[in-house]
């Protein structure tokens, strides 16, 4: 009778082993896929931050390009008044170029996109929460600010 309950208690102990090394290995797998995932997105941050960056530099040759034709036409002198037509020198017979000058709404159009910032994305309650408790926030004060459950927030900042 205790040979039999020595063997059932030794193969219990054996299956249970078993178990955890299963676990064991599911949790490491988890654990490299969230190595990936930080991986990705901030690569992926990265690479949004170079594209606007990259849109920011063209918008502003853009700009500079509508404003420098402006002041050309507007200091040249060989511009007759009020027609728009410039005068080329050319060896050959003179040629006229005939330059619409830009209306007012394309000045104002330009003027706003000059003062015009880049809107900045709004963030979500799990990056509020990080950001705070880097700042030096309870979980508490946390929770308050962001109107949530005092364990939703220390599941957030567990989970980062």
């Amino acid at each position: 009778m205790i040979w039999t309950l020595l063997i059932i208690l030794f193969l219990l102990q054996i299956i249970g082993f078993y178990f955890m090394a299963i676990l064991y290995t599911k949790i490491t797998k988890f654990d490299d896929l969230e190595k990936k995932q930080r991986k990705l997105m901030t690569e992926m941050d990265d690479s949004i931050g170079a594209y606007l960056a990259e849109i920011k530099d063209e918008n502003e040759r853009l700009i500079e390009r509508l404003s420098s034709p402006l002041n050309e036409a507007s200091t040249n002198d060989d511009t007759l008044p009020d027609t728009g037509i410039v005068k080329l020198p050319v060896s050959e017979p003179a040629v006229e170029i005939r330059m619409n000058k830009p209306t007012t709404p394309m000045r104002k159009a330009l003027k706003s996109y000059k003062t015009a910032a880049i809107p900045k994305v709004p963030e979500d309650d799990h990056s509020k929460a990080i950001q705070l408790h880097d700042e030096g926030l309870t979980t508490e004060e946390i929770a308050k600010k962001l109107d949530k459950g005092l364990t939703e927030v220390e599941l957030i900042l567990k989970f980062r």
